[in-house]
């Protein structure tokens, strides 16, 4: 496999552009591409998500309704027992007090405890329902509560999984929003890790370094353009055995390739190879190597994903991905492993 440096820019573009809109859900395009592709399946196991959750829910309550009512009978019983034997209770100690024979002071106290228990005896008879009803208010609440939540979800069951599903949605529609806004990002990024894909099938002496950027100051400038050259920026650099290679992605439809002028991405590879060729063949003195007197040749490639147009220009090729690797590997080699490997090492450290 080939080696690969770096990640592509439009990737790490499309990463910082997304943890600004505060999308981490995709680690990769293919992710994206996903998303996209099931879109309409995530929005409708959403909301059957939400069917089978009130589902679930309508069974709870009415399992807990029917276990509440049975609670209900089982503590009134409960109650009204507990209730009957305090009577009796009260009813016997009053019959044993009554029984009773002493002094006057005796009769008297004996008397008042008659006289309480028999407060207590009617308080118990007159409020019966009073203090069963106590006992089982709280079951009762619960029954109501889950009887008058069955009735409204029976009632209006689409608008409660519309209202339960609708932040999960209007956050998937949010992320779908944006990736239609970052569209331009997303089809760059895709192009850019394709290309890298493919030439990951070449062997280990081809070294791609993605994003790579170099500044310079004073700038390069080219006599024949009247242009001066601050910095350049390349998709992709790849370093072989027969040179190096310029790659520049583009994921356009076939559309967008009858109506779309090439002529700014042409002139543009064709400005930054003039400045990577004065780099490296004219600027850059690496002693000690017997390749420093070779010329190291650069060829340009538009890289098309899809479709290619029929134009031809010079100094650069128009390729379709499934041409590439084809393209590269008919070149000669003229470089060595370790010299290969030492041009990519100069690259990739004076790189921005």
């Amino acid at each position: 496999m080939a080696k690969i440096i770096g990640q592509v820019e439009s990737l790490k573009s499309l990463r910082t552009e997304l943890n600004k809109r505060k999308i981490y859900r995709f680690n990769s395009v293919g992710d994206i591409n996903r998303f996209n592709s099931e879109f309409a399946n995530e929005k409708q196991n959403i909301l059957k998500s939400h069917e089978d959750l009130l589902s679930e829910e309508i069974e709870q309550r009415s399992i807990r309704i029917i276990e509440n009512e049975n609670n209900l009978e089982l503590v009134k019983n409960d109650e009204l027992t507990k209730i009957n034997t305090r009577i009796d209770n009260y009813g016997e100690r009053k019959v044993i007090l009554e029984q009773r024979r002493g002094s006057f002071i005796g009769k008297v106290i004996v008397y008042f405890k008659i006289k309480n228990l028999k407060r207590k005896i009617v308080y118990l008879q007159d409020n019966t329902n009073e203090i069963i009803n106590n006992s089982i208010r709280g079951i009762k609440k619960k029954i109501y509560d889950d009887s008058r939540s069955l009735n409204y979800i029976s009632e209006n069951k689409h608008e409660v999984i519309s209202e339960r599903s609708r932040d999960e949605i209007a956050e998937i529609e949010y992320v779908k929003k944006n990736i239609g806004e970052l569209g331009n990002l997303i089809s760059g990024a895709i192009g850019e890790s394709l290309v890298e894909k493919e030439i990951n099938k070449l062997s280990d002496d081809y070294i791609l370094i993605n994003d790579f950027k170099l500044e310079f100051n004073p700038p390069i400038y080219n006599k024949k353009t009247s242009d001066r050259i601050y910095s350049i920026q390349l998709d992709h650099l790849l370093v072989s055995k027969s040179g190096l290679f310029i790659l520049e992605t583009k994921n356009w439809s076939k559309k967008s390739i009858n109506s779309l002028d090439l002529r700014s991405p042409v002139d543009q590879i064709i400005r930054t190879s003039f400045a990577l060729f004065v780099v490296i063949n004219n600027k850059i003195h690496l002693n000690n190597h017997h390749w420093g007197a070779k010329q190291i040749p650069i060829r340009n490639i538009i890289v098309m994903i899809n479709e290619k147009p029929k134009n031809e220009f010079k100094y650069v090729k128009v390729k379709q991905l499934k041409e590439l690797n084809s393209y590269l590997v008919y070149y000669d080699p003229i470089f060595s492993k370790s010299e290969v490997d030492s041009i990519a090492s100069f690259l990739i450290e004076k790189r921005n």
